[in-house]
């Protein structure tokens, strides 16, 4: 492989570039979707292409397409930024760093690309069967698996040269109940780019199907909820997602601009007690050696100790700004350019007490998980709660149905009161022009009244 995208490297140095970047993928993809007992989606692709980034004269050329065309990719890279440098006034450049060469391999016990298609059909059987026989008032259940398993390589012009073996599972679930004339529904996915089919070893059928149907049940069950705005505790994956949509987003440097956090750098934005961190955790979802540059992932402190001390980078945006490169250089496949992506955002543990993070609340909710929700630029969030309680004189009380919470996170920063010691993370996906793995997550946070507002989804 490298001895192909060499040839690549030569032909866009030739050509004036003053930086080359080859990313070549060989991946076999495979998707199944099982809905109410039938295989309704049944997709194994091989995903096989090599994508050319060149600077020249200070603007970016981009190209993709077979690895047997890798010249003429390149000199169609050349081509694009050769155009687009004649009408750039701010001439691009990039952070140093140094280049490094490694071979990364993945420890799967079981690699997903060797369990066969019945297996995995099976598994998702089971699971449709036991989530069906959790109630009867569960009506209508949809599930997907996907997994992958292949290798990426990376070389440049610099030095840098990469080859990494890739891989993930990922199972989800929509779980929808009825009981006289209430249908609500409930989601859960989970997921690893750590582990191959033995993770399903540990999120058994059983597991998922409790986790999700309790969530189902309960909102059938559940209450309505009172409008307006009270004190709350919030469950770390509702802290994940506010984490990561309305208020990660916001730290990624080619966004930071146009947001809320523009221009508050070394300002205080949140509690003294409350840093949040971007990191590739062991374990998380988002979590490699090496983005997709060829950098290494490394930890961001967001928030430090209630003061905005850290952005998301690439190589571009590091030399922008004047921070550090961290690994946060993104692409969904060969056919994408890179982008500034998350990895892992959470908020750091605290020093609350289960106990104490309820006491004194004579009247608040409980946010355990969410079903969707949103975020724009000035952190203003609306999310769709799947999970909550009231909370009555410090203690955990009724299930509430269809809550959904509002306001700008950046106003809650400053409202909570008190983290949980324990740390909590959620896998899924996040979409920015193109998919990327990520976790977030955090512990418990307690939060006064003001900053969240609540009321029922209709």
């Amino acid at each position: 492989m490298f001895s192909t995208l060499e040839r690549g490297i030569v032909k866009g140095e030739r050509s004036g570039a003053e930086y080359v970047e080859l990313r070549a993928e060989d991946t076999l993809l495979t998707l199944i979707g099982y809905s109410d007992g039938r295989v309704d989606n049944l997709n194994s692709k091989v995903q096989t292409g090599v994508a050319c980034r060149v600077l020249l004269n200070g603007a970016w050329g981009f190209a993709c397409g077979s690895i047997d065309d890798v010249e003429p990719i390149v000199e169609k890279a050349c081509s694009l930024a050769a155009v687009a440098s004649q009408t750039r006034k701010d001439k691009i450049e990039l952070a140093e760093i140094t280049p490094v060469s490694e071979d990364v391999k993945k420890k799967f016990s079981q690699p997903p690309h060797e369990v066969s298609f019945e297996e995995k059909i099976s598994r998702l059987k089971i699971l449709h069967d036991t989530i069906k026989g959790y109630d009867k008032r569960i009506t209508a259940i949809s599930l997907r698996h996907t997994d992958s398993h292949g290798f990426k390589y990376i070389l440049t012009s610099e030095g840098t040269r990469i080859s990494e073996e890739t891989g993930h599972v990922y199972n989800y679930c929509w779980v929808t109940g009825k009981e006289n004339g209430t249908l609500t529904a409930a989601r859960d996915g989970v997921g690893s780019t750590e582990q191959g089919f033995e993770y399903f070893e540990e999120e058994t059928a059983e597991v998922i199907a409790d986790r999700v149907g309790n969530r189902v049940i309960m909102q059938v069950e559940g209450t309505n909820p009172r409008n307006g705005s009270f004190p709350c505790v919030l469950g770390p994956r509702v802290v994940g997602v506010l984490a990561h949509e309305a208020l990660g987003h916001l730290a990624e440097a080619d966004l930071t601009l146009n947001s809320s956090f523009n221009g508050k750098l070394g300002k205080k934005v949140a509690a003294d007690f409350v840093t949040m961190v971007d990191a590739p955790v062991k374990g998380t979802f988002g979590a490699s050696k090496y983005d997709d540059e060829g950098v290494e992932m490394k930890r961001v402190e967001i928030i430090k100790k209630g003061v905005f001390t850290g952005l998301l980078t690439d190589r571009e945006y590091a030399h922008r700004t004047g921070m550090p490169t961290c690994g946060s250089a993104r692409a969904e496949s060969f056919l994408f350019p890179t982008l500034i992506r998350m990895r892992n955002t959470f908020f750091e543990e605290g020093d609350y007490t289960p106990e104490e993070l309820f006491e004194g609340i004579d009247f608040g909710y409980y946010c355990v998980d969410y079903r969707g929700g949103q975020a724009q630029l000035n952190s203003s969030f609306q999310v769709g709660i799947q999970e909550a309680f009231e909370i009555t004189d410090g203690e955990i009380g009724n299930p509430i149905k269809d809550l959904a919470i509002s306001g700008l996170a950046t106003e809650a920063l400053l409202l909570i009161q008190g983290a949980g010691k324990e740390l909590g993370f959620e896998e899924g996906y996040c979409g920015k022009g193109q998919t990327a793995a990520v976790s977030s997550g955090g512990p418990h946070l307690r939060i006064k009244k003001g900053a969240i507002l609540f009321g029922g989804r209709g």
